[in-house]
């Protein structure tokens, strides 16, 4: 609620009294949540059982916790920060810190949703089945979105190219689609005609190009050559379409891995609900106990019902982490606003950023105005941040490569070949190539460790289901050992 009356008040939409009781509220909340977190802590530690048991029992509601208490003090902190300035546009450490705190008050509100996901799996019938069908049809719906985006620019490119008046030609171009996308485009060419720029009409109508192409497209409309940022983008996009097989082995490798432990949990829950209690019964008519590896299995499963509300958003984990990646894929993950990676891996738009100055140095300008394009149009606050902060560092005389290396952008080896670049006067070509060589770094990472996660995850769920499997089977023969 304080995010969201910020974000759409700004520093006049919280008075003095209702800032008090907020901060007053909001430091209740963190005392309160700290109190709680020690003592599962103590908890944890005094336990004269099993530290491992109780710390495993303990785990989900410690990492709850502990993430309550950063949301709760970057409230605090935003708290601080409004009704200090007289401006009603906020800052761009203040629009992130606000996207953080809606992030994280939605994840916070969804995750006792988790504990139903389990249950769908038993009540709801081929359930698993339903969701590798979504699975598929989304990705048919991402490749056919990266087909209409590349389609776009390329039809973009040749209008600014030949002169051909290009809110017409998105006129005819949408009488050949169908739904949404027809109506987006038509909005898309009424702004067109109002006479919006291309950049601007292109923002206002998110989602039919990736968020580089409009920001890089803002570039060259500064310097009326926009054909440069639509062709390299249209090159960029149809080779993306030939890795976007690559893209999805991680996705495939997780909903492998949700399949499995579905069928498992399944399997599993069944048997100890209605198998293993028949066992029990059958050795005690005899005198006899089960098996250790038996009664550890019962414990185990006992301890997981017991603590049902604990365990079972965990055994979502593996769909939701698959949601995440299906619709991160179809959407474009530039095109989506995640705080908390983007924040954590600051060289995500390294790639971008380089390009765009290469963009730059070709039409003899100068690079600053690349900088200044990012931090004003870029769909990430904390990539906007860093940016202004480098620029700022440059208009005070700093150099331009020392200032992206303190910003985070380029690593030191990266800044030195720019350097030499620069002074032998292929910069734009090693720019461009330095940019291809760090996605294609990150394609073959994602790679190897979907490669090193196959034989690793295969094992770990043999080892689980051998576990089971002897747990069972191991009171048959220790009864049959018995009676003869």
């Amino acid at each position: 609620m304080l995010a969201r009356r910020v974000q759409d008040f700004g520093h006049q939409g919280v008075n003095q009294l209702i800032k008090v009781c907020w901060k007053a509220f909001t430091l209740f909340m963190l005392a309160l949540c700290v109190i709680f977190l020690l003592l599962n802590i103590i908890a944890v530690v005094t336990n004269q059982v099993t530290i491992l048991g109780t710390a495993l029992v303990a785990l989900p509601t410690i990492l709850i916790y502990i993430f309550t208490i950063y949301l709760e003090w970057q409230c605090l902190q935003l708290l601080r920060s409004i009704n200090q300035e007289d401006e009603y546009s906020l800052s761009e450490v203040m629009q992130n810190r606000l996207h953080i705190i809606r992030t994280g008050g939605w994840i916070l509100l969804g995750l006792p949703l988790l504990i139903f996901i389990p249950v769908l799996i038993y009540i709801v019938p081929f359930f698993i089945l339903m969701i590798a069908v979504f699975c598929c049809v989304l990705n048919i719906l991402s490749l056919n979105k990266r087909s209409r985006e590349t389609e776009l620019l390329w039809l973009m490119t040749f209008c600014v190219e030949k002169n051909i008046p290009l809110a017409a030609e998105i006129d005819r171009y949408s009488q050949t689609k169908k739904g949404r996308y027809r109506d987006r485009l038509l909005r898309f060419s009424s702004r067109l005609h109002s006479g919006e720029s291309l950049s601007e009409a292109l923002a206002e109508n998110s989602g039919l190009l990736p968020q580089s192409a409009i920001v890089a497209l803002n570039i060259d409309e500064k310097t009326n050559n926009p054909g440069i940022a639509l062709r390299d983008s249209a090159v960029r996009a149809t080779k993306k379409l030939g890795t976007s097989s690559d893209k999805s082995n991680f996705a495939n490798l997780i909903l492998y891995l949700t399949i499995i432990l579905s069928l498992q949990f399944i399997i599993t829950g069944f048997i100890m609900y209605w198998i293993v209690p028949k066992f029990k019964k059958i050795f005690l008519d005899f005198g006899f106990e089960l098996p250790s590896i038996t009664q550890s299995l019962m414990t185990a499963s006992d301890v997981i019902f017991s603590y049902f509300y604990l365990f079972f958003p965990i055994f979502s984990l593996p769909l939701v982490v698959l949601a995440i990646l299906h619709f991160g894929n179809y959407f474009g993950w530039s095109n989506l606003n995640i705080p908390f990676i983007t924040g954590w891996f600051p060289r995500l738009n390294t790639p971008q950023c380089l390009r765009q100055i290469a963009q730059t140095v070709v039409i003899e300008r100068p690079p600053l105005l690349a900088l200044d394009s990012i931090g004003n149009y870029h769909l990430w606050s904390d990539v906007r941040v860093r940016t202004q902060s480098a620029a700022q560092r440059v208009r005070q005389g700093n150099d331009f490569w020392e200032s992206l290396r303190e910003a985070k952008v380029l690593s030191s080896a990266e800044a030195g070949l720019c350097m030499t670049a620069e002074k032998v006067g292929n910069l734009p070509t090693v720019l461009r190539s330095l940019a291809d060589t760090i996605e294609q770094r990150r394609f073959r990472r994602i790679r190897y460790f979907t490669e090193i996660c196959k034989p690793v995850l295969v094992c770990t769920l043999a080892v689980l289901v051998g576990y089971f499997v002897i747990a069972l089977f191991m009171p048959l023969v220790y009864l049959l050992f018995q009676i003869s």
